[in-house]
């Protein structure tokens, strides 16, 4: 039975100014037309500096304080807080827009013509987090029905540069900072974006998240990756370990400190090695590879195994017949479910470890994983994959 697509009834829940050049939709997202961007209304840090030159910078000081003009355009006020969740970055933003009577359209030289999602970011270098703000931009633009050609991203927000940046400019057209703006620019057609913690995919109570398989087309695409469907071949698993390292991600961790590291990764991957052999074993830290490697090793990948963590993510983009086994260490609750739901959403196989062994934890976040536990999960998981078309020993 079809899932009813309650992301298509957001443009039926209008909330409009009586001009129509400011639209709200389903209380999640907004359309402004011809407004215009002020810079000299806003305070905070430019954004897209080398992290080495802001180290311990304060997150605070990474978001914009918009001004109450910050937004120009010709409209009459709407409904204040009309936005779900009161504390979405969105409401701030209704105090920071005025009404002018005047024609805005000319105020300006600088001019943006195509549609442009504007999109206030949250732990920016968190590939789960960024992915739902990847997924929301998806959706907008499929809303509207435009090409990703078509549509530009604009960051109202000051963080220094990520190592996800660079993703946006292979998913659209081009990528602006509003902390760059050095004139009055208007924007034809701005949306007001969907905030990233009001995802569909950041509501793990969802039974149903729409077009998951067009957006992974749609990001493979991007990249150019050539061809995401894979054939299974159960006398050839691959099988995919993604560990977690300590590495520096962004100037309020200059340690590079991680957690939910996995002591012994190696003996992991020789027993699942002799578990299955002739089958393909890869094991990886995937962050430090370009996403488009990234996208070419997940979207052949059978089994993919690791650590709770945002790595996970990746199970987007795995074969529709593909299965996902997280681990978990003692310090870290299975409630936090973010990629078993991801796995549910789309028809997945899912398997779960959690350590409950206090003597398998070891300083600097290390947990030692019991190899006949993982390869006990690794042939479960073939199994379900291969229907019992698989010889294991």
């Amino acid at each position: 039975m079809a899932q009813p697509n309650y992301v298509c009834s957001w443009l039926q829940d209008r909330i409009s100014d009586q001009t129509g050049n400011f639209v709200i939709f389903g209380r999640e997202f907004a359309q402004l037309q011809n407004v215009i961007l002020d810079p000299d209304q806003a305070q905070g840090h430019r954004g897209g500096e080398n992290m080495t030159l802001v180290w311990n910078q304060e997150e605070n000081s990474e978001y914009l304080k918009l001004k109450q003009s910050y937004f120009k355009l010709r409209c009459e006020k709407v409904l204040a807080k009309p936005f779900n969740r009161p504390n979405s970055h969105l409401n701030d933003w209704m105090g920071s827009y005025v009404c002018s009577n005047d024609q805005v359209r000319h105020a300006s030289s600088n001019v943006i013509p195509e549609m442009t999602i504007a999109i206030q970011r949250y732990e920016y270098v968190n590939l789960y987090h960024t992915m739902t703000d990847y997924y929301n931009a998806f959706l907008v633009m499929l809303l509207f029905q435009k090409r990703p050609e078509n549509v530009n991203i604009l960051f109202i927000d000051g963080h220094p540069y990520g190592g996800l940046d660079d993703t946006w400019d292979s998913l659209f057209k081009h990528t602006y900072r509003a902390g760059a703006l050095r004139q009055k620019t208007l924007f034809s057609n701005l949306i007001w974006g969907i905030p990233g913690y009001n995802s569909p995919l950041n509501n793990h109570e969802l039974t149903f998240v729409p077009y998951l398989n067009d957006f992974r087309n749609f990001f493979v695409k991007q990249h150019n990756v050539e061809s995401i469907s894979k054939t299974l071949d159960c006398d050839n698993l691959s099988v995919l370990f993604i560990w977690r390292r300590d590495y520096v991600a962004h100037p309020r961790n200059p340690s590079g400190l991680v957690s939910r590291k996995i002591k012994n990764e190696e003996e992991l991957v020789d027993h699942v090695s002799k578990l299955l052999p002739g089958h393909n074993i890869k094991a990886l830290q995937l962050d430090k590879l370009p996403m488009q490697k990234q996208l070419k090793i997940v979207s052949k990948t059978d089994i993919l195994i690791g650590m709770h963590g945002a790595g996970l993510s990746h199970t987007l983009f795995l074969p529709n017949h593909s299965g996902l086994i997280e681990l978990y260490p003692i310090y870290w609750p299975e409630t936090n479910r973010h990629f078993r739901m991801m796995a549910t959403w789309r028809g997945l196989h899912y398997l779960t470890w959690k350590n409950h062994d206090i003597a398998n934890e070891f300083p600097q976040k290390l947990t030692y994983v019991p190899p006949q536990s993982v390869g006990n999960m690794v042939k479960e998981m073939a199994v379900k994959i291969c229907q019992n078309k698989l010889r294991i020993t």
